[in-house]
């Protein structure tokens, strides 16, 4: 037989197959440990999600905007962190007025969690948040994605995840 017929005999696995395939075997784990899906996907046992923001132009806006009017569990934006310190000032305002009614309670960034400066990032991960939002420009995303990372936090990034 020749390596072409062999080559095709073989049926490709899909992308779609693959991930169907990942999900069953994720949930089968989980309900085969004894925890439900949800409850093996709880951040530290809290209901409580705490999000920081890090870059706070048209996109980290949104994308926290996004995150505060949309989920429907408990979410709570605690810390933000810009090189510009207008820039950070000016966010939390348009996010305060983007959020709907009763979400304006999700809100809980005092002063002394309004970070600015080339270490905003840094601190932002130190301020107790279990989810960070990178949206500085790309050149920066590789090395605040890292510090995320290490410090143990989960990450939303928006692409281009690096430039080279």
């Amino acid at each position: 037989m020749s390596k072409k017929v062999q080559a095709a005999d073989k049926s490709p696995t899909s992308r779609r197959d693959f991930i169907r395939a990942s999900s069953l075997l994720v949930a089968g784990s989980a309900v085969s440990s004894g925890l439900s899906v949800a409850r093996s996907a709880q951040v530290q046992g809290t209901d409580l999600v705490k999000i920081g923001l890090v870059g706070c132009g048209r996109r980290g806006r949104a994308a926290t905007v996004e995150a505060l009017n949309t989920t429907s569990g408990p979410v709570q934006l605690v810390a933000m962190g810009d090189v510009f310190p207008d820039k950070t000032q000016g966010a939390l305002r348009q996010v305060k007025g983007a959020l709907k009614g009763v979400r304006r309670d999700q809100l809980d960034v005092p002063k002394e969690r309004q970070f600015h400066g080339l270490d905003a990032c840094s601190r932002v991960l130190d301020s107790d948040v279990d989810l960070v939002i990178l949206a500085t420009p790309p050149g920066f995303r590789p090395l605040h994605f890292e510090m995320a990372v290490e410090a143990g936090k989960h990450v939303f990034m928006e692409k281009p995840v690096a430039v080279d």
